[in-house]
């Protein structure tokens, strides 16, 4: 992996490490998200044109980042206003 790469994703994902594979027969890899204590909490497969494509690469970064904020219960401000402007998210009122 790309020094960049590397350091991009460690700054994206701090205080977790990003470790990644070596690559697989069809050129794609796995990015593994490590703890302090170098237990796996995050992996995911990044295909071959993710990777070659520096706009792609990002996109998934940012979709690694949603799905871990997910998770958390983290969701941002933006992603639920756009949720709630789209009806997505119904606000249930008790009575």
């Amino acid at each position: 992996m790309e020094l960049t790469n590397q350091q991009l994703v460690d700054h994206l994902f701090n205080p977790l490490r990003a470790s990644f594979s070596s690559p697989r027969p069809d050129g794609s890899i796995i990015l593994a998200l490590l703890d302090e204590s170098d237990s796996t909490v995050y992996s995911r497969v990044l295909a071959k044109p993710q990777l070659d494509d520096q706009g792609a690469f990002a996109q998934s970064l940012e979709e690694i980042r949603l799905e871990l904020a997910v998770r958390a219960g983290n969701i941002p401000a933006d992603l639920r206003k756009t949720l709630k402007e789209q009806d997505s998210v119904l606000n249930y009122r008790t009575a």
